[in-house]
């Protein structure tokens, strides 16, 4: 039982805590700098300075909060944390007994179908439903592997553009066997997408097996998004690497697949902790020391992030202090590989660059929109979906934002904000603007901040890789057996997945990130501004705002719970119905 209750401090299951209160404990109207609050904010303001201060911490780089302020409040969230996290546990530990014990009695697993029985009626408190529509079903379909990069898994998914090189050469006959094309006419015509995960080779192993591997992808003459070629490649045999595609053995090119979205759902697992977590929290502690907790815009970081710093003693006191019978055997990498990589994904700016990881501007910079070389994607799941709640967060916090300033001067002479933007150099912020001059450069911060907290950590952790490319059979964490130094040896890959337990083991990992209690509650995105210490606060016309935002929010809930699939069996060229950021269902926090 205590390798679940390990895996669920891992996964990061708890209830909502309060949003964070560093500030005075009478609520005060919200208000900008000015001449009758200079003294008391400055006062407020020098005290929070000498009360929170820069620590380091040996989980996701970012500076972590030490202090005579932060100390006392980290003591009381931690204890507050624990509570809930082993009340789940001891539900999720009584759900993976029941499940072993069902597939056993179903008759255990003989074929990757089998891995459906360890979704069947049980979880029934944590993961309810078991993955999202099409995955138990559709797991072998080309189309499944391919738009999950378009949905579940986009942060890795690059164009091959046209100056860039290619990751690996593809025989032209074959390449053209599948596709139409040599690959390097696809790399010419700008239809050519990769994923890169080759450092994972490099990676301290466990006692389970993985490879760090590469693949492309490509647009056929179609327009349909599918994949071309995959490349496992394992530490001491680079030179041997073995290369797989559709024209493979079905098993083997399945193998491949599953392989490299062990890698994805990897990188979703340990790269969110920087992605969302330390990324957002990089900027906010520089807020906390700059603004005063009557500023309006530090009012809306408290609620955004509402319960931070939690994800990293969590991972650290779970999992890297914990042993291999503690959950990381089935992993194909250990519990320091986790922390080496979320950091490493961290230090390198890939999660880190608060501008740089712009909704649209990380797209546009992988080539992903607006790709002027090659033909847009067809279907986009991700960026159509993101992009509604995008321009939702866009729209109220202008509202907010215009009701506060009259115009682009105010901003710019408001002290604090620009303290704000000061601060964050010694805050070690990668990426951060240097001044905020205009009213559009504070609206898109704080749309980033909630970018971060909600879609990121929602696709990452939240509703995603437990649903979807951490699900069964679809995935699997590790291979239980060497992986084959030749093609022509995966007849059955059934030799290579993970027993009744180990499957039992990564839907419990997993399933805690689901938040299935909070489906349609105050926690949701769209109650993100819907609360009355926050309203409280807020003029007339930011609640006026913010009041629309919420209804706007219940109507798109409503229209996305009404897709299904098609004739053809698809939801918008996927042969599953994805439907992870529906904002009543999705956090609008990044969960601890």
């Amino acid at each position: 039982m205590k390798p679940i209750i390990s895996t669920l401090l891992l996964a990061g299951a708890v209830q909502a805590a309060p949003s964070l209160n560093v500030h005075s404990s009478k609520p005060q109207a919200l208000s900008t700098p000015n001449l009758f609050n200079l003294i008391p904010r400055s006062h407020e303001i020098k005290e929070k300075r000498k009360g929170w201060l820069y620590g380091t911490f040996p989980f996701g780089v970012a500076p972590y909060p030490t202090g005579p302020l932060a100390d006392p409040y980290l003591e009381a969230e931690i204890a507050k944390w624990k509570v809930p996290v082993f009340s789940l546990g001891a539900t999720i530990v009584e759900e993976t007994a029941k499940a072993v014990e069902a597939v056993i009695a179903a008759g255990n697993f003989s074929t990757l179908d089998d891995y459906a029985k360890v979704y069947d009626n049980q979880w029934t408190v944590s993961l309810p439903g078991g993955p999202i529509p099409g995955m138990l079903t559709n797991h072998t379909d080309d189309r499944t592997f391919s738009m999950m990069r378009l949905s579940s898994v986009p942060y890795r998914l690059n164009r091959v553009k046209v100056d860039d090189a290619l990751l690996f050469p593809l025989d032209e006959d074959l390449s053209k066997s599948i596709s139409g094309h040599s690959l390097e006419d696809l790399h010419a015509q700008g239809r050519l997408f990769s994923e890169d995960f080759l450092a994972m080779k490099d990676q301290e192993a466990t006692s389970a097996f993985g490879a760090g591997c590469q693949a492309y992808f490509y647009i056929d003459d179609a327009g349909d998004f599918l994949p071309l070629a995959i490349k496992l490649v394992i530490k001491g045999r680079e030179d041997s690497a073995l290369v797989y595609t559709p024209k493979d053995l079905k098993d083997e090119w399945l193998f491949a697949k599953m392989t490299i979205n062990a890698n994805d759902g990897w990188h979703s697992t340990w790269g969110h902790t920087t992605m969302s977590h330390s990324a957002a929290e990089a900027a906010y502690l520089p807020a906390i020391r700059s603004l005063s907790d009557n500023h309006p815009v530090m009012a809306l970081l408290h609620r955004i992030e509402n319960t931070p710093w939690g994800v990293r003693p969590n991972l650290q006191d779970s999992l890297v202090n914990g042993t291999d019978e503690l959950g990381p055997k089935y992993y194909p990498w250990t519990a320091d590989a986790a922390r080496t990589w979320a950091n490493e994904v961290y230090e390198s700016g890939e999660t880190s660059s608060f501008l740089g990881n712009y909704f649209e501007t990380s797209l546009r910079n992988r080539g992903l929109i607006d790709y002027e070389h090659g033909p847009a994607l067809k279907s986009f799941p991700f960026y159509e979906d993101a992009s509604v709640l995008m321009n939702a967060f866009e729209e109220v916090m202008t509202s907010i934002i215009d009701s506060y300033y009259k115009n682009d001067r105010a901003v710019a002479h408001d002290r604090e904000l620009q303290a704000w933007a000061k601060e964050t150099g010694p805050g070690q912020t990668r990426d951060f603007p240097k001044q905020i001059s205009t009213k559009k450069q504070l609206v898109d911060i704080l749309t980033h901040f909630v970018y971060l907290n909600s879609i990121v950590h929602v696709i990452m952790s939240g509703n995603g890789n437990q649903l979807d490319i951490m699900a069964l059979p679809f995935t699997t964490a590790g291979w239980q057996k060497p992986l084959p130094t030749k093609k022509g040896v995966v007849t059955d890959i059934m030799e290579w997945m993970p027993t009744a337990e180990g499957a039992a083991w990564q839907v419990a990992t997993y399933a805690a990130g689901n938040r299935a209690s909070w489906k349609g509650t105050n926690e949701t995105i769209a109650y993100m501004l819907d609360n009355p210490a926050l309203l409280g606060g807020l003029n007339k016309k930011s609640n006026v705002a913010a009041e629309k935002f919420k209804c706007d929010m219940l109507a798109l809930s409503k229209k996305w719970n009404a897709r299904t699939f098609d004739k053809d069996g698809l939801d918008r060229g996927m042969p599953y119905v994805w439907n992870v950021l529906d904002p009543l269902w999705a956090i609008f926090w990044s969960v601890v």
